[in-house]
């Protein structure tokens, strides 16, 4: 993979993992609260953040 792709998809995974806790944190605060709506988003969320994070890993070697 690229050096050039992989930080465009790393970036687009830090983002889309931002957007998706921000999402759950606005269902979960709305009268009534949306609940199913507010864990999926948080749920993937979390897994485009640990996405990111094992993307922009420096390799060990």
């Amino acid at each position: 993979m690229s050096t050039n792709v992989k930080i465009f998809i790393t970036i687009f995974c830090y983002i889309s993992g931002v957007m998706g806790i921000v999402t759950a944190v606005f269902q979960a605060s709305t009268t009534p609260a949306n609940t199913p709506g507010a864990i999926g988003s948080g749920v993937i969320g979390g897994i485009f953040l640990v996405a990111g994070v094992a993307l922009s890993r420096k390799p060990r070697y």
